[in-house]
């Protein structure tokens, strides 16, 4: 239900021309929170994670390679980088990118980056607050 709710307002959210979407759970409406705990990436670098909600799925990906898949919901990140344009969600425009690993793995085990854009609290061309720089 809770997810349900979330897909529900975010739909109305976008339509109103909004940039970030607000989540279900009020301490991601500023960003990312808490810790999802340590997680071992490509060639076992180990990284702390936080939770974010994302409030669309999508590929995850290393340049132009697609790596894995990404449920929305409230999943885990590790950090962000400034890099290329997203795809445009309604009126939200991004260049930030959020390290992550897919539900779905595809090739290196699901890591790869996920759009910014995709994610409650950020707003045109910022990163996502609460999320460290990589």
């Amino acid at each position: 239900m809770k997810r349900i709710l979330a897909s529900l307002g975010a739909a109305a959210v976008l339509a109103a021309g909004a940039v970030a979407v607000t989540p279900a759970s009020a301490s991601a409406a500023s960003g990312c929170w808490g810790n999802a705990g340590q997680k071992t990436g490509p060639g076992g670098q180990t990284y702390s994670a936080r939770y974010c909600h994302n409030y669309q799925g999508n590929t995850v990906g290393q340049g132009t390679r697609v790596t894995g898949y990404l449920y929305a919901g409230d999943n885990w990140f590790v950090c962000q980088l400034k890099a290329g344009e997203n795809e445009p969600v309604g009126s939200a425009r991004n260049n930030w990118w959020l390290f992550t690993q897919g539900d779905e793995a595809y090739d290196d085990g699901g890591w790869g980056w996920f759009p910014a854009n995709k994610v409650s609290g950020g707003n045109n061309y910022e990163p996502i607050p609460g999320l460290p720089l990589c």
